[in-house]
């Protein structure tokens, strides 16, 4: 059995399952663009526009694995969840891209556009991190899937290396991991909450299914995710599994990605987030 195991990135779309008809449903679309080499780095882009509520995404985030926050200077272009007093996007990481001069005929952001000239003025700044290597997709279950799968919030059950499925028993141990959400507002929709952080608990465990099936290690890790004013959080699914490069480090750790997707008063928003977490260690 390989006992060492390299760091794995755990990319993550959490979204929200409303529980009656919405005036929005389109969330955000992400590129992963990479890591660095080291694994210290881990960037994506998160772009989109819906009409219905004028949300605006076209931005690049990178994680700094040492803080399990956003590198300096990111994220950098423009995102749904930050506007200005008029409901307008405001720039973020310091560039001067003019919305205005990126519009389509009918005078709506021309999203093409956009993206380019975001991912240009930002291309000096990923190269400074060295973010060039591409991870490995290990498991998930895609926002835009469709087919059965019982439920998108089943947790989801890995090996990291590649296995052949076999009557022969799989020597590897077996990972599941799920999300939840705590200590949310009873009735959040009408209590109209201040600006708050509410905890994500990210549940791990290793399973050795050789000689027998056996949980030989647990582990939690809680993730404070931020939300605005009357905001409320509805649900959570994990969607991507992808390991990054081996950064040769003593703990195998997993960088979560995920999709927060929240509604206030019939408007939703959307926003990719991300944090480095260590994956328990198995006997």
């Amino acid at each position: 059995m390989r006992r060492f195991l390299p760091a794995i990135l755990c990319f993550l779309m959490l979204t929200i399952t409303p529980t009656f008809a919405r005036e929005q449903s389109d969330a955000p679309d992400i590129e992963i663009i990479g890591f660095s080499p080291d694994g210290r780095y881990f960037a994506y882009e998160q772009y989109g526009y819906d009409l219905a509520a004028g949300a605006l995404d076209a931005a690049v985030f990178v994680v700094d694995r040492t803080t399990n926050k956003q590198a300096k200077g990111f994220p950098f272009g423009f995102i749904s969840t930050e506007t200005d007093e008029n409901g307008e996007p405001i720039r973020i990481g310091g560039h001067d891209i003019d919305l205005k001069k990126l519009q389509t005929e009918d005078e709506m952001p021309d999203l093409a556009k956009l993206r380019k000239i975001v991912r240009t003025r930002a291309a000096k700044k990923l190269a400074a991190l060295h973010v060039t290597v591409q991870g490995r997709r290990i498991a998930g279950v895609p926002m835009t899937q469709r087919s059965p799968i019982d439920e998108k919030a089943t947790p989801l059950k890995f090996v990291v290396w590649p296995t052949i499925p076999s009557a022969i028993p799989d020597q590897q141990l077996v990972y599941t991991l799920a999300v939840t959400v705590k200590d949310t507002i009873e009735d959040c929709v009408n209590a109209a909450p201040p600006k708050r952080e509410i905890p994500m608990t990210f549940a791990m465990s290793a399973e050795r299914t050789y000689p027998e099936t056996k949980t030989v290690a647990k582990k939690d890790f809680s993730y404070p995710l931020p939300l605005a004013k009357e905001d409320c959080p509805a649900g959570i699914w994990i969607s991507d599994i992808i390991a990054p490069p081996d950064a040769k480090q003593e703990k195998p750790v997993l960088l979560v990605v995920f999709l927060s997707q929240t509604w206030s008063s019939a408007v939703d928003g959307a926003q990719y987030r991300a944090t480095f977490i260590e994956m328990p260690e198995g006997e």
